[in-house]
């Protein structure tokens, strides 16, 4: 898991002007639908990760069979009894429920349209022991409360945009110390103009694994792991550290307490910024993620801060604070 940013719903000039894509195979588009540009979740984010675990309570000195290794650094190892942390991905698909709201934090940003989304997530473990896996998945079902008041072309918009998502399917890569590859998707399904909204789906992807360290730990035990991007496509630069706690354990769950920060600055380059115009950010967040040993998260529940600063050249700040709340459950 790389530190989360959180995702967050933008009408204003120049914090608008960004629009993301997910990252997509290479096939040719067909006859992808185009969604009206009035209905865009624009994000100022990276593709960074966050996830619930497994957790193998096998021998702490048994031979490792696994060919990924922990990218997290073991702060303390917790109470005993301890045990490793290990994935051991199953085959079976589960139906993945999300919800999403996000608050403009009363600062003249309004509250932005809740999302809920399920999908269906099925790992395919790599090898026979089930570590490292390809989980693929499909979504199901894809809805978008509007206000009563809204207008016509943009409820059209909204019904358009939530029939086209049906049916997108994906998949990711995890390890069995629970990092998550980069969410690919059939590019030949996604429907143009929706780019942002399909980040904001696959962040969601990312919730569902936790890393875990090499080492064998008990309750208690705290691990985090440190990263920096630099995402060419938006001129940004972003420091990311998770810091991750185990809560409890038994043989097939594990709870984990997953607190991560992330900061970057992204440089405008929409013509209708003034040169030289740059978002700052820095956001926090804390989730509580009760995790499947053998497949995605049971549970995750919690939520992110993003604090914005529009910064140009020759006049004041601007700034918003906005609130991301998620609940996934999975049967």
């Amino acid at each position: 898991m790389r530190a989360r940013a959180a995702i967050f719903l933008l009408f204003l000039p120049c914090f608008a002007c960004n629009s993301d894509k997910p990252k997509t195979e290479t096939s040719t588009a067909k006859t992808a639908e185009a969604i009206p540009s009035d209905l865009v979740y624009n994000a100022f984010v990276d593709d960074t990760k966050k996830a619930g675990p497994t957790v193998d309570l096998g021998d702490a000195a048994a031979p490792s069979t696994e060919t990924s290794a922990s990218t997290v650094k073991l702060d303390s190892a917790g109470a005993d009894p301890k045990a490793p942390l290990r994935y051991a991905f199953g085959n079976k698909t589960r139906s993945v429920d999300a919800t999403v709201t996000i608050s403009g934090g009363g600062q003249g940003l309004p509250d932005q349209p809740p999302l809920h989304f399920v999908f269906n997530a099925t790992p395919k473990p790599k090898n026979m022991i089930g570590h490292d896996a390809t989980i693929d998945v499909a979504i199901t079902k894809f809805d978008i409360t509007l206000p009563p008041n809204t207008p016509p072309q943009q409820a059209a918009g909204k019904d358009q945009l939530e029939k086209a998502l049906v049916g997108v399917k994906g998949h990711f890569d995890v390890t069995a110390f629970g990092d998550v590859g980069d969410a690919a998707f059939d590019s030949d399904q996604l429907p143009r103009g929706a780019g942002d909204i399909v980040s904001l789906v696959q962040q969601t992807f990312e919730l569902l694994v936790v890393p875990v360290p090499n080492e064998a730990v008990g309750i208690g035990a705290k691990w985090e792991k440190s990263d920096s991007k630099r995402m060419a496509d938006q001129g940004a630069s972003v420091a990311l550290k998770t810091t991750i706690t185990l809560v409890a354990r038994d043989a097939t769950t594990a709870t984990f307490k997953v607190e991560n920060t992330a900061s970057g600055t992204m440089a405008v380059s929409d013509p209708r910024a003034p040169k030289g115009t740059t978002i700052d950010r820095k956001s926090t967040a804390s989730f509580d993620v009760v995790a499947r040993l053998d497949g995605v998260a049971q549970k995750v529940d919690g939520s992110s801060t993003t604090d914005v600063t529009q910064k140009v050249p020759g006049q004041p700040e601007q700034s918003v604070s906005l609130k991301m709340n998620e609940k996934i459950t999975s049967k």
